[in-house]
């Protein structure tokens, strides 16, 4: 049930009938308190009692903190800042951030809802192949890792598109990148079996010498640096400077000191070109994934619905792109063509798969 707007300021009067109107500590920390409830439970207030707490909070931080610059160091003055400091949106509540992943996303943009669509579709095609391909027996190292992988990028897909949606670009990036680097053991295990063999072993020094992401890609005949894989690596797996660019950004200050800033954010960085590439990727990996599935489990699919669902989900993922990757390229000035030419190419074309 929602907080209502009575609701609250029943609150409010509770708090405040107690304390001393002389003494001004006690009446700040009251009223800081309170306030520090109101903004944790923000979500849960009705939208009266939200515009109320919109209006007033900036007014009793403003008091708050006069009365908080008074006071002498000590426990009550640092809480006291601390709440101040959750009003202002410097500091966090932990129960906020706890509850955002739990909670519909808090900003906008349009990829979000086309993004769940066609993740969502995608997903299922996906589903559907390993639900065709788990009903038969299957036996060997091999068929049992690419099943059980199979399933695994399932869960880094989901947990993928979930921390896109609601901006926790990092870790998206992180998801994805395993994702790639499952896809590639999967292929490995498809095309050369035995390996299967020493990655269910317990050999851990073979199995990082022969099954690390590089010597996989040597063993596919792949080049041995990928550059997509390393962005992924860069901005989401390692604690690079480039990956902390992703979570903020430079603000000059201007004052006196001219002191650059830097500002940071946690619980989602909202900005605009992260939330389009991993959005975007989520649906590049899931189509990946399908493709991989409908050629790994082939023998076990009916051709014919295989064909037409992978030139679907293969134009559908193109249209995608041009409507919202390509177009956020040409809004920004960037050079979009060669994402274009990506898309005419198989298996990611508008024709043919």
């Amino acid at each position: 049930m929602p907080i209502t707007l009575p609701e609250l300021k029943e609150r409010l009067h509770k708090v405040l009938e107690s304390v001393d109107p002389t003494n001004q500590e006690e009446f700040a920390r009251k009223l800081t308190d309170f306030l520090g409830y109101s903004l944790e439970n923000y979500e849960q207030l009705d939208p009266e009692a939200k515009e109320y707490v919109d209006r007033v909070s900036e007014n009793f931080r403003s008091a708050s903190q006069a009365i908080a610059d008074k006071m002498p160091d000590g426990l009550l003055k640092r809480q006291m800042q601390r709440q101040i400091g959750i009003m202002g949106g410097a500091h966090f509540p932990a129960g906020s951030l706890i509850e955002i992943l739990a909670s519909p996303p808090t900003y906008s943009h349009p990829i979000l809802i086309p993004t769940k669509t066609i993740f969502e579709k995608l997903l299922q095609n996906a589903l559907d192949v390993l639900y065709d391909a788990t009903r038969h027996s299957h036996e060997g190292a091999a068929n049992f890792a690419k099943i059980g992988l199979s399933y695994w990028i399932v869960d880094e897909l989901l947990s993928a598109f979930h921390l896109a949606q609601h901006a926790f670009v990092n870790k998206s990036y992180a998801h994805i990148r395993t994702s790639f680097e499952i896809l590639e053991l999967i292929e490995l295990f498809d095309v050369q079996p035995n390996w299967a063999k020493l990655w269910v072993s317990e050999n851990e020094k073979e199995i990082w010498s022969e099954l690390r992401p590089v010597a996989v890609r040597k063993k596919l005949g792949e080049p041995k640096f990928d550059p997509m894989y390393a962005f992924f690596s860069e901005l989401g797996s390692h604690g690079t400077f480039r990956g902390l660019q992703a979570r903020g950004g430079g603000i000059l200050k201007s004052d006196k000191n001219d002191v650059a800033r830097i500002k940071l954010f946690v619980g989602g960085s909202p900005q605009v070109h992260n939330i389009v590439w991993t959005n975007s990727f989520c649906v590049y990996t899931t189509l990946a994934l399908l493709i991989k599935m409908s050629r790994v489990f082939a023998s076990y699919l009916n051709a014919e619905e295989m064909k037409e669902v992978l030139v679907m989900a293969s134009k559908a993922t193109a249209y995608f792109f041009i409507e919202h990757f390509v177009q956020w390229a040409k809004d920004e000035g960037l050079d979009f063509k060669p994402a274009l030419e990506f898309l005419s190419k198989a298996p990611w074309t508008l024709d043919q798969v």
